[in-house]
């Protein structure tokens, strides 16, 4: 997501579904009491990142950073958001072993690293200065990765789904073009067949979906099939391609008082609608066993919201409930092992690892157990450690490496945005084993709409999604 310049791109084509996501947004955080940061979002965890080839290492994805852990949950750091490359990320996903390189989405485009976050670049190419609205890494190949983008131009382009080759250093031509009056939401690949590429597309006025399908790599792409019929006019996202099904695919479909899991087994062909909850659907897992699970937010008797979850153990073809839950905001498994990230301040954790598939919880992290900032970014985050100490007061000021002018202003605050980015509809989760997690604005961000603008943890926007959900 490029900064602001006298060459913008043309506003996206649905300004009424923009209006009704904020008003949902707004609704939904109406009477919420907590402290919130300087610029608005409240500090949370979203999403989970676990290396497969690195059976010690943890690594949370938040709202202000990533935290990691080297030795199982027994000690925690932090990297912050680092200007100004690294500005506002957020969907962080990681390319498979052994390079177990990062990816992020930020202010400046597609981001990566491979040091772990303690350097990053941006991708040139086709995304310099793009409005990039959505990416997936090649589950398979280190060096592939496809995004979405519109093109930082006065000219008349549509949203297109670019290519990179070369790890993200550089992305080339647009492999397919939506219409002018439509757009795209998501793309995906399938882990299972990597030629396999699905895509997620709109076409207005009104909303009409459909998903489009490539065979070869995206050399070649099928016409668009209409997925009206079963999901209706309402804004959609691919959640994750089964990874041993690459005809199998999973939907988040948002109506106007529920959203909905859509299941197709057919490659896409047609869809059923499974699970719907009131609020938002919040994380998704498709687990080694096969079981689905699914989190999301309901209300009470009260009126109030609180968690809800639904299992599957037959594939996705009836779901029973999943009780007892923490409020999720993203899941991950490994090696059998099921972690969650959750309310860190309302929950009993930021981070809880369950061995029996998320019947039983165990704590594992909450904030105030990073006891420092990872050190090749000390200098670079020592501002923003302080803020956080000082504001969100959640680890102790004692852990920020001291400033070269001992000063604590919250002014100097590294995640603070650049001016023009106030506000966002945006959020971020990841995962690994099959999961995918959910977070952030509604019908905004589904339709490829992403301002740049600081984004605040509002329901409805997807989560940093994992490799291996395709």
């Amino acid at each position: 997501m490029a900064a602001a310049s006298a060459s913008q791109p043309r506003p996206g084509p649905n300004i009424a579904l923009r209006t009704a996501a904020l008003l949902t947004v707004v609704a939904v955080f109406a009477g919420l009491s907590r402290q919130a940061r300087a610029n608005g979002a409240f500090p949370d965890s979203t999403g989970i990142i676990l290396p497969a080839d690195r059976p010690n290492e943890i690594i949370v994805g938040t709202n202000f950073g990533l935290i990691f852990s080297a030795d199982e949950g027994k000690t925690w750091s932090w990297s912050c958001e680092q200007m100004p490359v690294a500005t506002q990320a957020y969907l962080y996903q990681l390319g498979p072993a052994p390079g177990d390189r990062l990816f992020a989405l930020a202010s400046s485009g597609v981001i990566r690293t491979d040091d772990e976050s303690c350097t990053w670049s941006a991708a040139g190419g086709t995304a310099r200065d793009a409005l990039v609205t959505d990416y997936f890494a090649d589950p398979t190949d280190p060096n592939h990765l496809l995004m979405i983008a519109l093109p930082n131009t006065t000219d008349l382009l549509p949203e297109a789904i670019y290519a990179s080759t070369d790890g993200g250093i550089t992305f080339g031509p647009a492999l397919f073009k939506a219409a002018i009056n439509g757009g795209l939401t998501g793309v995906e690949i399938a882990r299972s067949n990597p030629l396999e590429i699905y895509a997620a597309m709109y076409d207005t006025p009104g909303v009409h979906p459909s998903i489009v399908r490539s065979h070869d790599g995206g050399a070649t792409w099928d016409p668009p099939i209409s997925i009206e019929a079963d999901i209706g006019q309402n804004a959609f996202r691919i959640i994750a391609v089964d990874p041993t099904d690459p005809k199998k695919v999973f939907l988040r479909v948002q109506e106007a008082l529920v959203e909905s899991l859509a299941i197709s087994e057919d490659g896409g062909m047609t869809f059923r609608k499974p699970v719907s909850v009131p609020i938002r659907l919040a994380a998704f897992a498709r687990l080694a066993s096969g079981t689905i699970l699914v989190a999301g937010l309901t209300y009470d008797t009260q009126g109030m919201m609180t968690p809800i979850g639904y299992r599957s153990t037959d594939g996705g073809k009836t779901f029973g409930p999943w009780d007892k839950i923490p409020s999720v905001r993203a899941l991950a498994e490994r090696d059998g092992k099921l972690y969650a990230a959750a309310d860190a301040f309302n929950d009993p954790f930021a981070l809880g690892v369950s061995d029996d598939e998320g019947l039983t919880f165990q704590p594992l992290m909450k904030y105030d157990q990073v006891t420092s900032v990872k050190s090749c970014v000390a200098m670079a985050c020592a501002a923003a450690c302080a803020t956080q100490a000082k504001q969100s007061k959640f680890w102790p000021a004692a852990i920020c490496p001291a400033l070269p002018d001992a000063s604590t202003d919250a002014s100097a605050d590294a995640t603070t945005s650049p001016p023009g980015n106030a506000g966002c509809y945006c959020a971020l989760a990841s995962g690994s084993g099959d999961t995918v997690a959910l977070l952030g604005s509604v019908a905004a961000v589904a339709l490829g709409v992403r301002a740049r603008r600081r984004r605040k943890n509002k329901p409805g926007a997807p989560l940093d999604r994992s490799p291996s959900t395709g």
